[in-house]
């Protein structure tokens, strides 16, 4: 296969993959690495079709940490969200700008997240540990969690 055409295709894979949900510039080249590595490219290619992408706008950091804190609010706290976006490789300040919008209704997440789960406050210490280890596991603060709890 000619290069020219590896690269038509390695392109088409990215829109592919674009088209069914958005995602992160490092997100989308590890998704399409293994493809470009079968057709016989390397990484590098990879990164210049995304960045392509890119400045045509068919690829968007923004809107992928937009749509993914869309898609998690209403399961997780800021924290683990921006640990999660952090681990996708959308840049901090991204991530600071969309999470701050979060912060704001992060109490109300919060306590819909543990009314969920139990209906009734700790009864003891030990269920009080139990429900604070779970809501430290979705990405709550600690100083969030103990509004909810008590």
């Amino acid at each position: 296969m000619q290069a020219n055409e590896s690269l038509k295709n390695l392109k088409k894979r990215a829109l592919y993959y674009l088209a069914k949900r958005e995602y992160s510039f490092k997100e989308l080249i590890q998704k399409i690495l293994k493809y470009a590595y079968e057709i016989g490219l390397s990484e590098k290619e990879c990164f210049v079709v995304v960045e392509e992408l890119k400045e045509k706008n068919f690829q968007s950091d923004e809107r992928f940490c937009e749509s993914y804190i869309n898609s998690k609010k209403n399961k997780f706290g800021s924290q683990r969200i921006s640990f999660d976006l952090q681990q996708k490789g959308v840049d901090q300040y991204l991530i600071d700008t969309f999470i701050s919008e979060l912060k704001i209704h992060e109490d109300k997440i919060a306590s819909l997240v543990w009314s969920k789960k139990y209906n009734s406050p700790p009864a003891n210490k030990n269920e009080e540990s139990k429900q604070i280890r779970f809501m430290q596991s979705r990405g709550f603060s600690f100083e969030v969690i103990k509004k909810i709890i008590r």
